[in-house]
Protein backbone atom coordinates (compact mmCIF):
# COMPACT_ATOMS: atom_id res chain seq x y z
CA UNK A 1 0.00 0.00 0.00
CA UNK A 2 2.55 2.60 1.20
CA UNK A 3 5.68 1.06 -0.94
CA UNK A 4 5.49 4.07 -3.32
CA UNK A 5 5.84 6.35 -0.54
CA UNK A 6 8.48 4.30 0.74
CA UNK A 7 10.48 5.14 -2.33
CA UNK A 8 9.72 8.71 -2.71
CA UNK A 9 11.06 8.82 0.92
CA UNK A 10 14.59 7.29 0.16
CA UNK A 11 14.79 9.45 -3.16
CA UNK A 12 14.15 12.49 -1.01
CA UNK A 13 17.00 11.11 1.13
CA UNK A 14 19.42 10.64 -1.01
CA UNK A 15 18.98 13.68 -3.02
CA UNK A 16 19.79 15.63 -0.12
CA UNK A 17 22.59 13.69 1.00
CA UNK A 18 24.11 15.16 -2.39
CA UNK A 19 25.86 18.28 -0.70
CA UNK A 20 25.30 19.97 -4.21
CA UNK A 21 21.50 19.09 -4.09
CA UNK A 22 21.33 20.21 -0.58
CA UNK A 23 23.04 23.42 -0.80
CA UNK A 24 20.93 24.35 -4.31
CA UNK A 25 17.48 23.65 -2.36
CA UNK A 26 18.80 25.28 0.98
CA UNK A 27 19.65 28.58 -1.26
CA UNK A 28 16.60 28.77 -3.37
CA UNK A 29 14.76 28.23 -0.24
CA UNK A 30 16.46 31.31 1.53
CA UNK A 31 16.51 33.25 -1.08
CA UNK A 32 12.47 34.33 -2.02
CA UNK A 33 13.61 36.37 -5.33
CA UNK A 34 15.06 32.75 -6.57
CA UNK A 35 12.25 31.01 -5.35
CA UNK A 36 10.05 32.96 -6.43
CA UNK A 37 12.35 33.06 -10.39
CA UNK A 38 11.71 29.46 -9.81
CA UNK A 39 8.03 29.11 -9.12
CA UNK A 40 7.19 31.45 -12.28
CA UNK A 41 9.83 30.91 -15.10
CA UNK A 42 8.88 26.69 -14.63
CA UNK A 43 5.24 27.71 -14.76
CA UNK A 44 5.83 29.84 -17.88
CA UNK A 45 7.99 27.34 -19.44
CA UNK A 46 5.46 25.20 -19.04
CA UNK A 47 3.08 27.25 -20.11
CA UNK A 48 5.13 27.94 -23.57
CA UNK A 49 5.04 24.34 -24.14
CA UNK A 50 1.98 23.75 -24.45
CA UNK A 51 1.63 27.09 -26.23
CA UNK A 52 4.36 25.80 -28.96
CA UNK A 53 2.98 22.17 -28.94
CA UNK A 54 -0.27 23.57 -30.36
CA UNK A 55 1.06 25.58 -33.02
CA UNK A 56 1.79 23.22 -35.61
CA UNK A 57 -2.08 21.96 -35.08
CA UNK A 58 -3.04 25.66 -35.43
CA UNK A 59 -0.80 26.76 -38.94
CA UNK A 60 -2.72 24.01 -40.54
CA UNK A 61 -6.13 24.49 -39.26
CA UNK A 62 -5.62 28.47 -40.16
CA UNK A 63 -4.68 29.70 -43.30
CA UNK A 64 -1.36 33.20 -42.87
CA UNK A 65 -3.87 35.54 -43.76
CA UNK A 66 -6.39 34.39 -40.45
CA UNK A 67 -3.00 35.03 -38.30
CA UNK A 68 -2.73 38.21 -39.90
CA UNK A 69 -6.02 39.57 -38.35
CA UNK A 70 -5.08 38.02 -35.30
CA UNK A 71 -2.22 40.29 -35.69
CA UNK A 72 -3.92 43.32 -36.23
CA UNK A 73 -6.48 43.02 -33.35
CA UNK A 74 -4.10 41.72 -31.20
CA UNK A 75 -1.93 45.11 -31.70
CA UNK A 76 -5.23 47.49 -31.67
CA UNK A 77 -5.84 45.48 -28.28
CA UNK A 78 -2.71 45.78 -26.97
CA UNK A 79 -2.55 49.80 -27.54
CA UNK A 80 -6.06 50.78 -26.09
CA UNK A 81 -5.61 47.83 -23.35
CA UNK A 82 -3.16 50.34 -21.21
CA UNK A 83 -5.65 52.67 -20.71
CA UNK A 84 -7.88 50.41 -18.92
CA UNK A 85 -6.30 52.10 -15.50
CA UNK A 86 -3.74 54.40 -16.53
CA UNK A 87 -0.89 52.33 -15.04
CA UNK A 88 -1.94 52.54 -11.32
CA UNK A 89 -2.22 48.52 -10.86
CA UNK A 90 1.95 49.06 -11.67
CA UNK A 91 1.89 50.96 -8.12
CA UNK A 92 -0.37 48.15 -6.36
CA UNK A 93 3.35 46.71 -5.45
CA UNK A 94 5.03 49.42 -4.30
CA UNK A 95 3.12 51.18 -0.50
CA UNK A 96 4.33 50.33 2.47
CA UNK A 97 1.30 49.75 4.20
CA UNK A 98 -1.13 47.26 2.98
CA UNK A 99 -4.14 49.47 3.06
CA UNK A 100 -2.47 51.88 0.69
CA UNK A 101 -2.24 48.82 -1.57
CA UNK A 102 -5.61 47.95 -1.32
CA UNK A 103 -6.94 51.22 -2.13
CA UNK A 104 -4.80 51.23 -4.73
CA UNK A 105 -6.18 48.08 -5.95
CA UNK A 106 -9.85 49.70 -5.92
CA UNK A 107 -8.52 53.01 -7.86
CA UNK A 108 -7.91 50.18 -10.44
CA UNK A 109 -11.20 48.81 -10.60
CA UNK A 110 -13.22 51.84 -10.71
CA UNK A 111 -10.98 53.59 -13.58
CA UNK A 112 -11.05 50.37 -15.68
CA UNK A 113 -15.15 50.12 -15.36
CA UNK A 114 -14.88 54.28 -16.27
CA UNK A 115 -12.75 52.99 -19.11
CA UNK A 116 -14.32 49.93 -20.06
CA UNK A 117 -17.71 52.69 -20.56
CA UNK A 118 -15.47 54.63 -22.11
CA UNK A 119 -14.39 52.47 -24.71
CA UNK A 120 -17.80 50.60 -25.29
CA UNK A 121 -19.32 53.91 -26.53
CA UNK A 122 -16.37 54.29 -28.94
CA UNK A 123 -16.93 51.17 -30.47
CA UNK A 124 -19.90 50.90 -31.23
CA UNK A 125 -20.57 54.45 -32.37
CA UNK A 126 -17.14 55.58 -34.42
CA UNK A 127 -16.11 51.95 -34.40
CA UNK A 128 -16.27 52.08 -38.50
CA UNK A 129 -15.28 55.40 -38.69
CA UNK A 130 -11.24 54.39 -37.13
CA UNK A 131 -11.78 51.54 -39.85
CA UNK A 132 -12.05 53.49 -42.80
CA UNK A 133 -9.32 55.45 -41.23
CA UNK A 134 -6.29 53.21 -40.88
CA UNK A 135 -7.72 50.82 -43.46
CA UNK A 136 -8.12 48.00 -41.09
CA UNK A 137 -11.21 46.23 -42.93
CA UNK A 138 -10.04 42.90 -42.22
CA UNK A 139 -11.49 43.49 -38.27
CA UNK A 140 -14.47 45.24 -38.86
CA UNK A 141 -16.67 42.06 -37.94
CA UNK A 142 -15.02 41.43 -34.80
CA UNK A 143 -14.99 44.85 -33.18
CA UNK A 144 -17.49 44.04 -30.31
CA UNK A 145 -14.66 41.61 -29.05
CA UNK A 146 -11.97 44.51 -28.30
CA UNK A 147 -14.72 45.35 -25.83
CA UNK A 148 -14.23 41.88 -23.90
CA UNK A 149 -10.56 41.80 -24.50
CA UNK A 150 -10.37 45.61 -23.20
CA UNK A 151 -12.05 44.97 -19.90
CA UNK A 152 -10.69 41.36 -19.35
CA UNK A 153 -6.95 41.73 -19.88
CA UNK A 154 -7.35 45.12 -17.42
CA UNK A 155 -9.15 43.31 -15.27
CA UNK A 156 -6.74 40.51 -14.91
CA UNK A 157 -3.54 42.77 -15.04
CA UNK A 158 -4.95 44.63 -11.63
CA UNK A 159 -5.82 41.17 -9.79
CA UNK A 160 -1.77 39.70 -11.54
CA UNK A 161 -0.42 42.91 -9.75
CA UNK A 162 -1.81 42.06 -6.22
CA UNK A 163 -0.82 39.38 -6.73
CA UNK A 164 2.49 40.54 -7.44
CA UNK A 165 2.20 42.41 -4.13
CA UNK A 166 1.51 39.47 -1.81
CA UNK A 167 4.17 37.56 -3.83
CA UNK A 168 1.50 34.73 -4.45
CA UNK A 169 4.03 33.25 -6.92
CA UNK A 170 2.03 30.00 -7.45
CA UNK A 171 -0.76 31.32 -7.98
CA UNK A 172 0.41 33.19 -10.96
CA UNK A 173 2.11 30.32 -12.24
CA UNK A 174 -1.18 28.35 -12.11
CA UNK A 175 -3.39 31.34 -13.88
CA UNK A 176 -0.66 31.43 -16.61
CA UNK A 177 -0.79 27.35 -17.33
CA UNK A 178 -4.51 27.47 -17.68
CA UNK A 179 -4.38 30.73 -19.90
CA UNK A 180 -2.11 28.75 -22.47
CA UNK A 181 -4.19 25.36 -22.33
CA UNK A 182 -7.11 26.90 -22.35
CA UNK A 183 -6.35 29.34 -25.01
CA UNK A 184 -5.02 26.47 -27.20
CA UNK A 185 -7.61 24.30 -26.58
CA UNK A 186 -10.00 27.01 -28.34
CA UNK A 187 -7.66 27.69 -30.98
CA UNK A 188 -8.22 24.12 -31.73
CA UNK A 189 -11.37 23.22 -31.65
CA UNK A 190 -12.55 26.65 -33.26
CA UNK A 191 -10.29 25.87 -35.99
CA UNK A 192 -11.58 22.50 -36.53
CA UNK A 193 -14.93 23.60 -36.70
CA UNK A 194 -14.19 26.05 -39.11
CA UNK A 195 -15.09 29.11 -37.38
CA UNK A 196 -11.61 30.53 -39.23
CA UNK A 197 -9.91 33.78 -37.94
CA UNK A 198 -12.82 34.12 -35.10
CA UNK A 199 -11.70 30.88 -33.56
CA UNK A 200 -7.77 32.58 -33.01
CA UNK A 201 -9.59 35.98 -31.44
CA UNK A 202 -11.38 33.89 -29.09
CA UNK A 203 -8.51 31.70 -27.93
CA UNK A 204 -6.41 35.20 -27.96
CA UNK A 205 -8.56 36.69 -25.51
CA UNK A 206 -9.22 33.56 -23.09
CA UNK A 207 -5.19 32.97 -23.09
CA UNK A 208 -5.01 36.78 -21.80
CA UNK A 209 -7.97 36.57 -19.44
CA UNK A 210 -8.64 32.95 -17.97
CA UNK A 211 -7.62 32.83 -14.05
CA UNK A 212 -9.71 36.01 -12.96
CA UNK A 213 -11.83 33.71 -10.73
CA UNK A 214 -8.94 32.43 -9.18
CA UNK A 215 -7.52 35.47 -8.29
CA UNK A 216 -10.32 36.52 -7.15
CA UNK A 217 -11.31 33.89 -5.24
CA UNK A 218 -7.73 34.12 -3.71
CA UNK A 219 -8.47 37.50 -2.76
CA UNK A 220 -11.64 36.62 -0.99
CA UNK A 221 -10.42 34.23 0.96
CA UNK A 222 -7.11 35.70 2.40
CA UNK A 223 -7.08 39.55 2.15
CA UNK A 224 -10.49 41.08 2.94
CA UNK A 225 -9.45 42.12 6.03
CA UNK A 226 -6.94 44.51 4.23
CA UNK A 227 -9.77 45.95 2.13
CA UNK A 228 -12.09 46.66 5.29
CA UNK A 229 -10.03 50.10 5.18
CA UNK A 230 -10.41 51.44 1.95
CA UNK A 231 -11.87 54.54 1.88
CA UNK A 232 -12.80 57.61 -0.62
CA UNK A 233 -9.95 59.71 1.11
CA UNK A 234 -7.46 56.46 0.74
CA UNK A 235 -7.99 56.28 -2.77
CA UNK A 236 -7.98 59.91 -3.24
CA UNK A 237 -4.67 59.94 -1.20
CA UNK A 238 -2.84 57.37 -3.11
CA UNK A 239 -4.00 58.57 -6.46
CA UNK A 240 -2.15 61.39 -5.50
CA UNK A 241 1.07 59.90 -4.46
CA UNK A 242 1.15 57.97 -7.44
CA UNK A 243 0.36 60.56 -9.89
CA UNK A 244 3.06 60.64 -11.88
CA UNK A 245 2.01 56.68 -13.37
CA UNK A 246 -0.89 58.14 -15.36
CA UNK A 247 1.23 61.71 -16.04
CA UNK A 248 4.51 60.33 -17.35
CA UNK A 249 4.35 56.18 -16.80
CA UNK A 250 1.37 56.11 -19.09
CA UNK A 251 1.75 58.10 -21.89
CA UNK A 252 5.66 56.53 -22.07
CA UNK A 253 4.40 52.84 -21.99
CA UNK A 254 1.08 54.10 -24.66
CA UNK A 255 4.21 55.68 -26.85
CA UNK A 256 6.60 52.33 -25.77
CA UNK A 257 3.60 49.92 -27.19
CA UNK A 258 2.48 51.41 -30.30
CA UNK A 259 6.00 51.32 -31.63
CA UNK A 260 6.05 47.90 -30.71
CA UNK A 261 2.30 46.96 -31.83
CA UNK A 262 2.58 48.84 -34.80
CA UNK A 263 4.35 46.81 -37.11
CA UNK A 264 1.07 44.98 -38.27
CA UNK A 265 -0.82 47.63 -38.80
CA UNK A 266 1.72 49.49 -41.62
CA UNK A 267 2.69 46.26 -42.98
CA UNK A 268 -1.03 45.15 -43.59
CA UNK A 269 -0.93 48.68 -45.34
CA UNK A 270 2.22 48.17 -47.20
CA UNK A 271 1.93 44.50 -48.09
CA UNK A 272 -0.81 42.70 -47.26
CA UNK A 273 -2.80 40.24 -44.18
CA UNK A 274 -0.94 37.24 -45.77
CA UNK A 275 2.47 38.73 -44.78
CA UNK A 276 1.24 40.13 -41.45
CA UNK A 277 0.60 36.81 -40.67
CA UNK A 278 3.83 35.19 -41.34
CA UNK A 279 5.12 37.76 -39.47
CA UNK A 280 3.11 37.25 -36.34
CA UNK A 281 4.23 33.65 -36.23
CA UNK A 282 7.58 34.80 -36.23
CA UNK A 283 6.62 37.53 -33.29
CA UNK A 284 5.06 34.23 -31.61
CA UNK A 285 7.41 31.74 -31.78
CA UNK A 286 10.04 33.93 -31.36
CA UNK A 287 9.48 37.51 -29.49
CA UNK A 288 6.52 36.61 -27.48
CA UNK A 289 7.90 33.23 -25.67
CA UNK A 290 11.11 35.82 -24.42
CA UNK A 291 8.84 38.60 -23.68
CA UNK A 292 7.12 36.34 -21.74
CA UNK A 293 9.97 34.32 -19.92
CA UNK A 294 11.01 37.57 -19.24
CA UNK A 295 7.49 39.10 -17.70
CA UNK A 296 7.80 36.29 -15.16
CA UNK A 297 11.00 36.87 -14.05
CA UNK A 298 10.44 40.63 -14.41
CA UNK A 299 7.20 39.89 -12.04
CA UNK A 300 9.64 38.88 -9.47
CA UNK A 301 12.12 41.28 -10.55
CA UNK A 302 9.98 43.95 -9.89
CA UNK A 303 8.45 42.98 -6.58
CA UNK A 304 12.13 42.50 -5.00
CA UNK A 305 13.32 46.10 -6.82
CA UNK A 306 10.44 47.37 -5.23
CA UNK A 307 11.62 46.30 -1.59
CA UNK A 308 14.80 47.32 -2.04
CA UNK A 309 14.14 50.82 -3.14
CA UNK A 310 11.59 51.37 -0.58
CA UNK A 311 14.09 50.03 2.04
CA UNK A 312 17.29 52.05 0.87
CA UNK A 313 19.31 48.88 0.11
CA UNK A 314 22.90 50.09 -0.80
CA UNK A 315 22.81 46.40 -3.10
CA UNK A 316 20.01 47.41 -5.34
CA UNK A 317 22.89 48.66 -8.39
CA UNK A 318 24.62 45.37 -7.70
CA UNK A 319 21.49 43.37 -7.89
CA UNK A 320 20.41 44.99 -11.52
CA UNK A 321 23.51 44.55 -13.02
CA UNK A 322 23.62 40.81 -11.70
CA UNK A 323 20.37 40.34 -13.03
CA UNK A 324 21.01 41.92 -16.70
CA UNK A 325 24.21 39.97 -16.76
CA UNK A 326 21.72 36.49 -16.23
CA UNK A 327 19.29 37.46 -18.46
CA UNK A 328 22.03 38.06 -20.98
CA UNK A 329 23.74 34.96 -20.91
CA UNK A 330 20.00 33.41 -20.99
CA UNK A 331 19.31 35.05 -24.24
CA UNK A 332 21.73 34.97 -26.53
CA UNK A 333 22.03 30.78 -26.65
CA UNK A 334 18.01 30.19 -26.35
CA UNK A 335 16.66 33.16 -28.94
CA UNK A 336 19.73 32.92 -31.10
CA UNK A 337 19.85 29.18 -31.39
CA UNK A 338 15.88 29.00 -32.58
CA UNK A 339 16.47 32.28 -34.75
CA UNK A 340 19.29 30.35 -36.45
CA UNK A 341 17.08 26.64 -36.74
CA UNK A 342 14.20 28.69 -37.80
CA UNK A 343 15.00 28.69 -41.70
CA UNK A 344 14.98 25.36 -41.24
CA UNK A 345 12.40 23.59 -38.96
CA UNK A 346 9.76 25.80 -39.63
CA UNK A 347 8.19 24.57 -42.57
CA UNK A 348 8.86 21.35 -41.56
CA UNK A 349 6.95 22.02 -38.65
CA UNK A 350 4.12 24.32 -39.27
CA UNK A 351 4.31 23.58 -43.51
CA UNK A 352 5.61 24.89 -46.58
CA UNK A 353 2.92 27.87 -46.54
CA UNK A 354 4.82 29.18 -43.25
CA UNK A 355 8.49 29.00 -44.81
CA UNK A 356 9.25 32.72 -45.15
CA UNK A 357 8.36 33.06 -41.46
CA UNK A 358 11.26 31.06 -40.53
CA UNK A 359 13.31 33.79 -42.20
CA UNK A 360 11.65 36.81 -40.63
CA UNK A 361 13.05 35.40 -37.30
CA UNK A 362 16.64 35.82 -38.16
CA UNK A 363 16.35 39.88 -38.46
CA UNK A 364 13.76 39.96 -35.25
CA UNK A 365 16.68 38.39 -33.31
CA UNK A 366 18.43 41.45 -33.59
CA UNK A 367 15.70 42.89 -31.20
CA UNK A 368 14.35 39.83 -29.61
CA UNK A 369 17.60 39.23 -27.03
CA UNK A 370 18.38 42.90 -26.10
CA UNK A 371 14.35 43.62 -26.00
CA UNK A 372 14.29 40.56 -23.09
CA UNK A 373 16.96 42.08 -20.98
CA UNK A 374 15.70 45.51 -21.31
CA UNK A 375 12.12 44.37 -20.90
CA UNK A 376 12.32 42.41 -17.82
CA UNK A 377 14.48 45.00 -15.96
CA UNK A 378 13.67 48.56 -16.72
CA UNK A 379 12.33 50.27 -13.78
CA UNK A 380 12.54 53.82 -14.25
CA UNK A 381 8.77 54.26 -13.15
CA UNK A 382 9.75 52.27 -9.75
CA UNK A 383 13.20 54.56 -9.02
CA UNK A 384 11.21 57.56 -9.70
CA UNK A 385 12.08 58.61 -13.16
CA UNK A 386 8.98 58.59 -15.47
CA UNK A 387 10.15 61.34 -17.21
CA UNK A 388 12.93 59.14 -18.66
CA UNK A 389 10.75 56.53 -20.02
CA UNK A 390 8.58 59.41 -21.60
CA UNK A 391 11.40 60.82 -23.04
CA UNK A 392 12.83 57.52 -24.54
CA UNK A 393 9.51 56.31 -25.56
CA UNK A 394 8.92 59.36 -27.55
CA UNK A 395 12.36 58.76 -28.82
CA UNK A 396 11.76 55.40 -29.86
CA UNK A 397 7.93 55.86 -31.63
CA UNK A 398 9.76 58.71 -33.67
CA UNK A 399 12.55 56.52 -34.71
CA UNK A 400 10.19 53.26 -35.62
CA UNK A 401 7.82 55.88 -37.60
CA UNK A 402 11.04 57.08 -39.62
CA UNK A 403 12.13 53.88 -39.96
CA UNK A 404 8.77 52.37 -41.42
CA UNK A 405 8.30 55.28 -43.59
CA UNK A 406 11.77 55.25 -45.21
CA UNK A 407 11.51 51.56 -46.05
CA UNK A 408 7.98 52.20 -47.42
CA UNK A 409 9.30 55.12 -49.57
CA UNK A 410 12.31 52.97 -50.85
CA UNK A 411 10.23 49.72 -51.46
CA UNK A 412 12.20 47.54 -49.18
CA UNK A 413 11.85 44.09 -49.28
CA UNK A 414 9.84 42.87 -46.07
CA UNK A 415 13.20 41.14 -44.80
CA UNK A 416 15.41 44.25 -45.26
CA UNK A 417 12.46 46.20 -43.53
CA UNK A 418 12.37 44.22 -40.14
CA UNK A 419 16.08 44.57 -40.66
CA UNK A 420 15.95 48.06 -40.36
CA UNK A 421 13.11 47.46 -37.35
CA UNK A 422 15.73 45.61 -35.67
CA UNK A 423 18.07 47.68 -35.24
CA UNK A 424 16.48 50.56 -34.21
CA UNK A 425 15.04 48.47 -31.20
CA UNK A 426 18.45 47.50 -30.47
CA UNK A 427 19.62 50.90 -29.70
CA UNK A 428 16.84 51.55 -28.20
CA UNK A 429 17.31 48.78 -25.68
CA UNK A 430 20.83 49.15 -24.85
CA UNK A 431 19.75 53.10 -24.31
CA UNK A 432 17.05 51.94 -21.54
CA UNK A 433 19.37 50.04 -19.71
CA UNK A 434 22.13 52.18 -19.66
CA UNK A 435 19.30 54.96 -18.11
CA UNK A 436 18.24 52.34 -15.50
CA UNK A 437 22.03 52.37 -14.21
CA UNK A 438 22.57 55.95 -13.92
CA UNK A 439 18.80 56.18 -12.19
CA UNK A 440 20.47 53.82 -9.41
CA UNK A 441 23.31 55.55 -9.28
CA UNK A 442 21.95 58.99 -8.83
CA UNK A 443 19.46 57.60 -6.37
CA UNK A 444 23.10 56.10 -4.13
CA UNK A 445 25.08 58.59 -4.84
CA UNK A 446 27.67 55.77 -2.84
CA UNK A 447 27.69 54.09 -6.28
CA UNK A 448 31.01 54.96 -8.69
Amino acid sequence: MGWWQDILGRMRKSVYDIPVSKKFVNFIHDNPWYSGVLILGSGTVLAQIIGILSMPVITRLYVPSDLGILAVYSSILAIVAGAASFRYEFAIPLPKQDENGANLFVLCILLLIGTSIGFTMIVVFAGIFFVEMFHLDSITPFLLLLIVGFFGMGLYNILNYWAVRQKDYRRITYTRLNQSASGAACKILLGALSFGPFGLLMGYIISHIAGIGTFFRALFEKDTEIFKHVSITGIKAVAKEFWSFPALNFPGLVLSTISLQIPPLILLATYDTQVVGLYYLAYGLLVLPGSLIGSSIGQVFHGEVATMYRQGSSELYSFYLKTVKHLTFIAIPVIGTLALLAPIIFPVIFGEAWTDAGWYCLPLALMVIPGFVAGTTNKLDVFGYNHWVLIMCTIQLLCVLSGFSICAYMGFSIFLTLTVYAFIMLIIYIGFIILNVKAISHKNPMVK
